[in-house]
């Protein structure tokens, strides 16, 4: 059964919908509007909705303010033009006069949630007649919501999973060479399967963040006071010195800040007072002439420490060089999305993932049990 062909039915449906916020503001709504186009094809065969989602990570079974959905449920009523009611607890009727759509208030408020409880499942399970899952964001997580409910309900697919696992796959399966990989991000202990997976399919593989310090570290490189991970330094010496290692591209400079002093040092002269923030500028212009050659490039998340300016750079000049390539490219990574965004680049990549532990645990090769339902 396709999405199309479900009609007059009362449809729970799985999104996403942990998107930063600022004090109750929405601050990046890419995952929201990611959902449109499953609720527009389900509304238009004259279904009701029933939509549920977490938010943040809110003290289970305990109502927090701010991790409400109700800035959502404004921001969805806004976007389709159409009342989108909140309903606050698993107890409240659900009646669906003068509204069609309805979105339960954050699913971490419900006390099992987390464990994949068998009560909440099938009291969610309870309330319609088919279930959707559209979250790649979470479909690692075998919760009531995510997984748990799927055990009481047929369940289907939404579109935008189905497009990011068809555009995924293509990355795994096709031959799309030269491959670009650059992986980022300041834990290297949430990553570190992935870089060992991957470095077997890419031609050339770029780290940043706290991933690239923990390497530089491995490599006996001075990294100053740089963020890294003491515990993982063997295991990245053991990847360079493995025969794959030559993929792996070591900067030849840093944008570094010591004593509030921003300055571009090359790789073999940061001393004990320096951070590093950011690629230097030949290593910029190194990795994009890179992605200038490749014929795909997958981005996991920012280069730098992009919370401050000047250290966006390097973040922003790979986002416009892989933007303006044509090349077939896969962007993960909360992160990285509002930068994108910011940019208005966001219709520039063959797939921006919603995904970020789940696009990592998939890539990797480990079943994410959803999924398997799902036969994606």
């Amino acid at each position: 059964m396709t999405l199309d062909s479900i009609s007059s039915q009362r449809v729970l449906i799985r999104f996403d919908f942990n998107v930063p916020m600022n004090q109750g503001k929405i601050v990046n709504d890419f995952r929201i509007k990611q959902s449109l186009e499953t609720i527009k094809v389900l509304l238009k065969n004259k279904n009701k909705l029933i939509i549920m989602s977490h938010l943040g990570r809110p003290k289970e079974g305990e109502y927090s303010e701010a991790n409400s959905l109700k800035p959502i449920a404004i921001y969805l009523s806004e976007l389709l033009s159409i009342d989108v009611q909140l309903i606050n607890t698993l107890d409240e009727e659900i009646s669906f006069n003068n509204y069609e759509i309805c979105l339960l208030e954050n699913t971490r408020f419900n006390i099992g949630e987390k464990s994949c409880d068998e009560l909440l499942s099938k009291k969610y399970a309870s309330l319609a007649d088919v279930f959707i899952f559209d979250a790649f964001g979470v479909a690692h997580r075998k919760e009531s919501s995510t997984y748990g409910v799927s055990e009481y309900l047929k369940t289907y697919p939404g579109m935008n999973i189905k497009h990011e696992i068809s555009t995924i796959d293509r990355l795994i399966k096709e031959d799309s060479r030269p491959m670009t990989i650059i992986i980022s991000g300041a834990k290297v202990s949430t990553k570190l399967v992935v870089i060992k997976k991957l470095l077997n399919k890419c031609d050339y593989m770029i780290l940043g963040g706290g991933i690239l310090n923990t390497f530089l570290k491995a490599k006996g490189y001075e990294i100053g006071k740089s963020l890294y991970e003491k515990d993982l330094v063997d295991e990245a010496e053991n990847i360079l010195n493995s025969e794959l290692a030559s993929r792996i591209i070591i900067p030849s400079d840093l944008l570094c800040e010591s004593k509030n002093i921003t300055k571009n040092i090359d790789i073999g002269s940061i001393d004990k007072e320096d951070c590093i923030y950011d690629v230097g500028e030949t290593s910029l212009n190194e990795i994009k002439e890179l992605i200038n050659k490749s014929a795909s490039v997958f981005w996991n998340g920012p280069l730098g420490f992009v919370e401050k300016k000047p250290f966006d750079n390097g973040t922003i000049e790979v986002a416009q060089t892989i933007a303006k390539h044509n090349c077939f490219s896969i962007i993960g990574g909360g992160d990285t999305l509002p930068i994108i965004e910011n940019l208005n680049l966001q219709d520039q990549y063959s797939c921006l993932s919603t995904g970020g532990g789940s696009l990592l645990t998939y890539l990797e090769g480990e079943s994410l049990p959803i999924l398997d339902k799902l036969n994606l």
